[in-house]
Parts: C-alpha cells; sequence; structure tokens
C-alpha cells in the first residue's frame, strides 16, 4: 500500500516538475526574443548616434572654415597701386 502511494506521487511529482520545466523555457524563449529586440534597438541607436555625431562634425568643421576664410579676407591689406 505505502509503494503505491510513493509511485502515485512520484508520477504526481514529475508531472508537476514537467509543468514546471515547460513554463520556464517558455518564459526563457520569450525573454530571448526581447534580449534579441533590445540588442537590435541598441545597435540601431548606436547608428543613429554615430551619423548624428557625424553630421555634427561636419557643419563644426564648416563653420571653422568660413570662420578662418572670413578672418583672412579681414587680414588682407589692400595696397593702392599709387
Amino acid at each position: 500500500m505505502a509503494a503505491k502511494k510513493v509511485d502515485a506521487l512520484e508520477e504526481r511529482l514529475e508531472g508537476e516538475m514537467n509543468q514546471i520545466k515547460a513554463t520556464m523555457e517558455e518564459k526563457i524563449s520569450s525573454m530571448e526574443g526581447q534580449v534579441a529586440d533590445l540588442r537590435d534597438m541598441m545597435k540601431k541607436m548606436l547608428e543613429i548616434h554615430n551619423q548624428m555625431a557625424a553630421a555634427v562634425a561636419m557643419v563644426v568643421e564648416g563653420k571653422n572654415t568660413n570662420s578662418e576664410i572670413r578672418r583672412e579676407e579681414d587680414e588682407v591689406e589692400i595696397v593702392d597701386g599709387e
């Protein structure tokens, strides 16, 4: 009689463990998908950041070039041919 109870408990426990295992596998699979999505978003954000930094650098470089040209024009002295 005790052996039957132990067998029944083992079967019940095994069933519950399989159910817990299946639930955990589903959750892990879902989390893996979320992590992959997060990784893709981070890559896109980094690309956008790099593009913005490059654009800002070009604008700043353009302003510096224009400022240097203006300074050179201001420094040029016009000499009269007389």
